[in-house]
């Protein structure tokens, strides 16, 4: 009776074709795999693009104007060499903003007063009202956010809802630290626009802002980008 099985031969002729077979199938399951982990890393950049954008909304709908610097009594200890301004590269955004008691969409919401003229309710509004300012800024592949609010000696009639905050090396728990808002910038720009839809240069003529960003980062060996944009216009003309 014969024996079944595979000449010398045979398995000489069979051994590559399958080690190529395996070698093709192998490459392309990585490929596969590769594009998919791009597919995800890219739809995962999109999402966190839109929601920075997002998040911003409610800054610049209630800012009271934008500006080339920090409002004139207000302190930032831990201010860039020089102080605030808007013209940097990536440009910094500077929003004036009325300091409320309360969250900007609380009913409860109050305006804080500098107090001058005291605070019962008879006098409280021949105060000056209190605005912060809150800051967009890039530092290399980061953006945060900081807010600068009225300094410790300084008498107001309410408290802030939105506290100051510093780097976070300086951080405490009266200044917590300002917030990271994305680690993956690539490019942030800003255009500003005035009542007749006109680009202005200087921030303080401008009653809308439109802002650029783009993020970055890699996946499978490959750089990936995603975009997102806001056009905005204040509430308080």
């Amino acid at each position: 009776m014969r024996e079944r099985g595979f000449t010398l031969v045979e398995v000489l002729i069979m051994t590559p074709i399958l080690m190529l077979t395996i070698i093709v199938m192998t490459s392309f399951l990585f490929s596969q795999y590769g594009q998919l982990t791009q597919q995800g890393a890219l739809l995962n950049l999109q999402v966190e693009s839109q929601n920075i954008t997002f998040s911003m909304q409610d800054d610049i709908f209630f800012a009271d104007s934008f500006a080339t610097t920090i409002n004139s009594n207000l302190i930032d200890d831990h201010a860039p060499t020089g102080g605030w301004n808007n013209a940097t590269t990536p440009p910094t955004l500077i929003i004036s903003t009325p300091a409320l008691t309360a969250n900007r969409r609380s009913e409860n919401r109050q305006p804080v007063y500098i107090n001058t003229q005291g605070c019962t309710p008879d006098v409280i509004q021949e105060n000056s009202p209190l605005y912060n300012n809150v800051i967009y800024f890039a530092q290399g592949t980061r953006l945060y956010k900081r807010i600068v609010s009225a300094p410790i000696t300084m008498s107001t009639c309410g408290s802030s809802y939105f506290k100051q905050s510093c780097p976070e090396p300086n951080s405490s728990s009266s200044c917590p630290p300002d917030r990271l808002v994305t680690d993956k910038l690539d490019s942030f720009n800003l255009t500003y626009y005035d009542a007749n839809n006109a680009v202005v240069t200087d921030p303080n003529f401008a009653t809308k802002v439109k802002v650029d960003l783009q993020l970055k980062d890699k996946a499978f060996a490959e750089d990936i980008h995603a975009t997102s944009s806001l056009t905005l216009k204040k509430l308080n003309q």
